[in-house]
């Protein structure tokens, strides 16, 4: 049979001597020490092993928050207050220690233990909502996004309506703020624009010479769209970063059609800074590797990679922006040509064994080929992975290069 848990009463007198000071010390250490805790779990919260898995530090933290919240006014005692009737528990220290020195120590306590709460909660609460150290800080970055969103060269009949930006320190991170590990913001505006504004006269201020060359003031800078939605009327592009650096601002733009004769239409315009930091892949270093050794076009742009274990190997995606006279035959071009097994780049990929090359159903092109060298040859004995690659050139200018691993 399961005996009760009995949590443990401190006799302050005893471990003091009868000593004021030292009972006042030990009132200090006791209710402040633990708020150390909660603090630690905040910080073990931004280890980069939580990002997927917020729950459990904070499960932790209230979960602690609670259990020494408990222990501490257990063991030390509470003044009475209008929620115990009055009544007080644990030491009266007016008994244990003289009678001025016993209501210093009440009072010291009362205190200590509002004190507690605030220092405990305070963190447990930005280990819940994951509150990142950028949210209170800034960056250099973060601070000067909205003198960056300034100089976005917007039409001149174009007439702003709303801004809206995240904000960083204390208190307005809590207005507005972005989520996730690494520092992020946006400013967003929204223009009412001329009846006579299509999707059509978004894309080209997008691609429009203002960005770099504005009639006056601030040059934004040089962007690239990376794709653009007819359907539902909106652009995504980047700002293009310096040789060798990957993107960091990104620009959403987006037409909403006059919905009533008292609505305008209206463009929404959304900057965004988004600091890079190198993926963690979940699949082996070789794989990683290997996909980089890809002899990829120096006019093509990457959008974006993603990397995923299955049950027979290792995949590796990654998606290119390509020029728009890049078809078909100069994807045929590519496959076949002798940058595959040259080293004048770097470690070459290996050559490759054309299976096909065909139009889908979905107007997409596709061509698949196997690496040569890790074929599997009847009688002879292998060693490696089976490599096999996927290209598909779409419609909408993106190539998927897709490297396959398995064995």
């Amino acid at each position: 049979m399961l005996g009760t848990v009995r949590l443990p009463r401190v006799n302050l007198a005893k471990l003091s001597r009868g000593s004021g000071l030292r009972a006042a010390g030990i009132l200090l250490i006791a209710h402040l020490v633990p708020g150390l805790g909660s603090w630690a779990i905040w910080f073990l919260g931004l280890l980069p092993i939580f990002d997927g898995l917020h729950w459990i530090p904070a499960t932790l933290a209230f979960a602690y928050l609670l259990v020494a919240a408990v222990v501490i006014f257990r063991a030390f005692g509470i003044w009475g207050t209008v929620m115990t009737g009055a009544r007080s528990y644990g030491e009266d220290y007016e008994q244990t220690f003289s009678p001025r020195v016993g209501i210093g120590l009440g009072w010291l306590r009362w205190f200590l233990q509002i004190v507690l709460v605030f220092v405990m909660f305070i963190p447990t609460a930005m280990t819940a909502v994951n509150i990142r150290w950028w949210h209170l800080a800034g960056t250099e970055e973060l601070d000067a996004l909205p003198a960056r969103a300034a100089t976005i060269p917007v039409m001149t009949d174009w007439e702003r309506t709303s801004n809206e930006a995240s904000e960083t320190g204390i208190p307005e991170f809590t207005k507005t703020t972005e989520e996730g590990p690494e520092p992020s913001g946006f400013v967003e505006q929204r223009y009412a624009v001329a009846d006579s504004f299509t999707f059509e006269d978004l894309k080209s201020w997008l691609e429009g010479p203002e960005w770099t060359a504005p009639p006056t003031g601030e040059a934004f800078g040089a962007i690239e769209i990376d794709v653009c939605r007819p359907e539902s009327e909106w652009c995504d592009a980047r700002v293009v970063p310096p040789k060798g650096k990957h993107a960091e601002y990104f620009i959403r733009a987006q037409f909403r059609e006059s919905t009533s004769e008292h609505r305008a239409p209206e463009v929404v315009v959304r900057l965004r800074y988004h600091k890079y930091v190198p993926p963690a892949w979940d699949v082996s270093d070789e794989t990683v590797e290997r996909a980089e050794e890809i002899p990829v076009p120096e006019d093509w742009r990457e959008i974006r990679a993603s990397a995923v274990k299955t049950q027979n190997g290792e995949n590796f995606d990654r998606h290119y922006r390509v020029p728009e006279s890049f078809g078909p035959k100069e994807l045929e071009a590519w496959m076949k040509g002798e940058d595959w097994t040259s080293s004048a780049s770097g470690e070459p990929f290996g050559e490759i064994e054309i299976d096909y090359c065909k139009e889908t159903d979905s107007g997409d092109y596709a061509c698949s080929a196997m690496v040569a060298d890790t074929k599997r040859v009847l009688g002879r004995p292998s060693s490696g992975p089976i490599e096999s690659l996927s290209v598909t050139l779409n419609t909408d200018h993106t190539v998927r290069v897709h490297l396959e691993r398995n064995g």
